[in-house]
């Protein structure tokens, strides 16, 4: 049975308890693949945010991963790490 050589990729994921929201890996990354938060789902829930507690994060940044490339610059530059 023949093997392929199977490359992975690592993507970058984002520890929202460490991340200071410097902006320092939105300025780096060549791809554009980490963007600024977006507070997008609020339309969606507004309705529960007013009689239950929802859990919703809009000030976290993004990352768009079909613009990484993983090349790690966000996390060489990132100072919570």
């Amino acid at each position: 049975m023949k093997h392929e050589n199977v490359m992975t990729e690592k993507l970058p994921v984002i520890d929202f308890f460490k991340c200071k929201k410097c902006m320092k890996c939105i300025e780096t990354c060549p791809g554009r693949g980490v963007i600024e938060p977006m507070n997008t789902s609020c339309s969606k829930c507004i309705k529960y945010c007013i009689s239950i507690q929802v859990p919703c994060s809009p000030e976290n940044l993004i990352f768009v991963y079909d613009f990484c490339d993983a090349c790690g610059l966000c996390v060489e530059t990132c100072p919570g790490l």
